[in-house]
This record gives structure tokens, sequence and C-alpha cells, in this order.
């Protein structure tokens, strides 16, 4: 019998077992496949994406480095060594995983977990029990309720990086934060792109004054971007794939390569017989209190098995606080100053309470904007598009949230991140002294 036995091997479940184990419990934690410790994150998700991006975001500033002196004439792209070099990065960080897994004293069982009962599961033909169970089973795929993954013309996010050619002409099912960064991607080597999103905006999470700039920066690009558009038939034939859509300015049929449907993750949780351990759960979301806790008192459940952001980052937050709360009588909850990024072209970066949601609660706010326009460093690296805007509290100055767009804030979020934990105000960050030249120093001199 174990103290605790972790269902799922991705960044929660990873975190939460190493914490554990380290405590001196006795830790099992279950995953699916040698190969796929680290869960999505690592193996079909943010590290292999954000690699992608990295890799190719240098062509996307082409004619600004030819106009620095720098020939780029026969520049080129090899899809086979850049799945190379995933796969070599994916290796290296799976193993530093399982190498610190073995090193905290976490034993470590492959298979697909069942629930027997309130006090067991089932993993092959064994039976293990533990007096503390920890639900960290990650997320799918969401499917689309028309367009059906064929991994030929149709693919999820999964697929990208697993194809040996890029297509001439792709459609992207999902204008979210995945859509977007992909259509960056398939933009800058070259393909034609179109972004179908359901919604009026783009990233439908930012505040409108974000999203509207993206949608500029990315026409500007050569993006074509369809807003208030869904998917009402398609056709494929034996070269392309031909979609009917009905837009905002009625229907419209078009013909792509390659469809890349992206829509969203969903709850991992239909195999694992909840019901057995009296475990509620709601469209296929687990029930948990402010403590993780689910409605078994010897289950915890966390990251995007449960209504919180299905970001690795909340999921690290939320394993250190189930472990905590099995560890000790003094329960935690997690935190609630959550970083939200994006890594399209320009990227894309929010914290703390947005506009539309003070404006909804009636609360009286201020809103300070600096735009990369005047910016020398943005400037220097041939990107001075986008702004940052930060949100405080109307009479105290306290900085309550903000948001960015442009060069590199997904880095530069995390001095708000800071700012908003420590409670400070904007006459805090006028008071202060950032470098030159520096993106960062946009937050200093919207002050000023």
């Amino acid at each position: 019998m174990y103290d605790v036995v972790v269902i799922g091997g991705g960044p929660a479940g990873e975190r939460c077992s190493a914490i554990l184990a380290k405590a001196g419990k006795k830790v099992c934690l279950i995953e699916k496949g040698d190969n796929h410790i680290g869960g999505t994150c690592l193996n079909e998700g943010c590290i292999p994406a954000k690699l992608y991006l990295e890799s190719v975001s240098y062509l996307g500033k082409k004619s600004y480095l030819q106009s620095c002196g720098l020939q780029m004439q026969d520049v080129s792209f090899d899809m086979n060594l850049l799945q190379d070099k995933k796969d070599e990065l994916i290796a290296q960080i799976r193993k530093g995983a399982t190498l610190g897994l073995k090193r905290d004293g976490v034993e470590v069982k492959y298979g697909f977990a069942t629930f027997v009962d309130e006090d067991s599961i089932k993993v092959g033909d064994e039976i293990i029990t533990a007096s503390h169970f920890v639900i960290a089973t990650g997320s799918i795929h969401r499917p689309h309720p028309l367009l059906e993954i064929d991994k030929e013309y149709i693919i999820s996010s999964d697929e990208v990086f697993g194809l040996k050619e890029l297509p001439k002409s792709i459609l992207i099912v999902g204008g979210g934060a995945i859509g977007c960064e992909f259509a960056t991607f398939f933009n800058n080597l070259g393909s034609s792109v179109d972004v179908a999103e359901f919604t009026p905006t783009l990233v439908p999470a930012e505040d409108k004054d974000i999203a509207d700039t993206l949608k500029r920066e990315l026409t500007r690009k050569g993006i074509r971007v369809l807003l208030n558009t869904s998917v009402m038939d398609f056709a494929k034939s034996e070269d392309e794939i031909i979609i009917k859509m009905q837009t905002q300015n009625g229907e419209t049929q078009e013909s792509y390569d390659l469809v890349l449907v992206s829509i969203g993750r969903m709850p991992n949780t239909y195999n694992l017989n909840l019901k057995k351990a009296d475990i509620k759960s709601q469209n296929s979301y687990i029930e948990v209190d402010e403590n993780l806790k689910t409605t078994n008192p010897k289950v915890y459940a966390l990251g995007d098995v449960v209504p919180t952001p299905a970001l690795a980052h909340v999921a690290y937050n939320e394993a250190k606080v189930v472990a905590n709360n099995i560890l000790n009588d003094d329960k935690i909850k997690p935190s609630k100053i959550i970083p939200f990024v994006t890594f399209c072209q320009p990227q894309v970066a929010s914290v703390g309470v947005n506009e539309k949601t003070l404006s909804e609660q009636g609360v009286e706010y201020e809103v300070i904007k600096s735009f990369f326009k005047s910016n020398a460093k943005a400037k220097i690296k041939g990107d001075d598009g986008g702004f940052i805007k930060l949100i405080c509290q109307k009479d105290s100055g306290v900085i309550i949230g903000g948001a960015m767009i442009g060069n590199e804030t997904t880095e530069l979020i995390h001095e708000l991140v800071i700012a908003i934990n420590a409670k400070l105000t904007k006459e805090d960050l006028k008071d202060m002294i950032f470098a030159h030249p520096t993106l960062s120093e946009s937050l200093w001199s919207m002050l000023q």
C-alpha cells in the first residue's frame, strides 16, 4: 500500500509526486507509457510548439534583417531537421524528468489506471491501494462537431509535429492561443493561412483592444482572419479539401491543402471510472473544493481535469497546493494571479483582472498605455508594434491587472505578475530605475 498514488505524469503529476516523495511519503506515479512522461505539454504541446515558433520567428524579420546588412536570399527550411531537433529536445527533457523522479524516490508504473472502488485502482492486472490518490490525467484534443481528424486532410495540433511537408494553403479552425500560434508558424514559412474563429474576436479571453491589434497585425502579415465564422460542410478530393463556411458576410467556399482543428482541449477523465470512487464530475471536469479535494475525501484532482485554466504553470502551482494539503493540516488554495501568454507574432500576454471584468462589476479603474513605437529597443529589434496596458485601482493606484501585445511580451508580463503579487502601486513603478535601452522600460516610461 502506498501513501499516495498519482495518476498522470504531466507537469501536475510529476511535480506533485516529487514534492510528496521528498517529504518522506511512499509515492507511486502512474503514466500510460515511458515515452509520455512530461505529458502533453512536453510531448505534443508547449515545448515542441514553442521550438517550432522560435525556429521560424527569424523568417518573420527577414526584410528587417536584410535592411541591416544581412544577406538572406538563399534561406531554406528543412522540416525533417526541425523534427529531429524537436525529438532531441523532448528526449533530453524527458530523461531529466525521469531521472528526477527516480532521485526523489518516486516509484513509476506504466499503464492505464481505472478506479475499482474508493480506496483502489487497477493498472493492467495489478490492484493498487493508497491512503490518498491524486488525479492529474491532463486533457485531450476537443473534437470538432463536423471535422473529424483523419490525419491526412484534417489534423489537430498533435499531428502538426509529424508533418513531412508544408501545405501550400491551410485553414486553421479556431482563433485562440494555439490557433494563432500555428497561424504564425505556417505564415512565416510561406503557407497561405486562413483563420476561422466562431466568436467576434481572436483570443476571446483577452480584452478587445488586444484582440483587435492582434487581428490587424496578423492581417498585415498576410493571414486572412475570418471572425464570426463557422464551418458548415466539407468535401475531399484527391489533392485538396473544400470547406464551406458561414461568415459574417455570408456563405463562402474555399479549397485548402490542409485543415488544422484547434478549438481547445477537454479533460481526459473518461476511462477513470470516477463513479466507482464516488468522485463527481460535470461535463467531464472533476468537481473539487477550494483546496482541490474531490467529493471523495481521499482523492485530489488538479491540472486540466479541473475547471481552472489549462496551463502548465497553473498545474505546477496546483501540484504544490495538493502536496501541501496532503502533508499538512493547514490547507492552502491555488493562486489566482495567473499570467496568460500566447507565442504568436506579435506575442500576447495578460495577468490580473481585465477591463471587461471590471466594467461588468462596476469597479472604477484607470488604464495607462505605453506604445512600443516610442521604445528604442523595440525599434532596434525591428518590431515596434503593439503596446503595454497597465490597469490600476482608481483611487489607490494599486496595480490590479495588465495586458501586452508585441515584442517579447511573454517575458515582460512577469514584471506585472510580481507587481500584482506585491500589491505595488503605479507610483512604486514610477520611482524605480529601469535599464536603457530595454523593452521593460516601457512600463516605467508610461508613468513619467
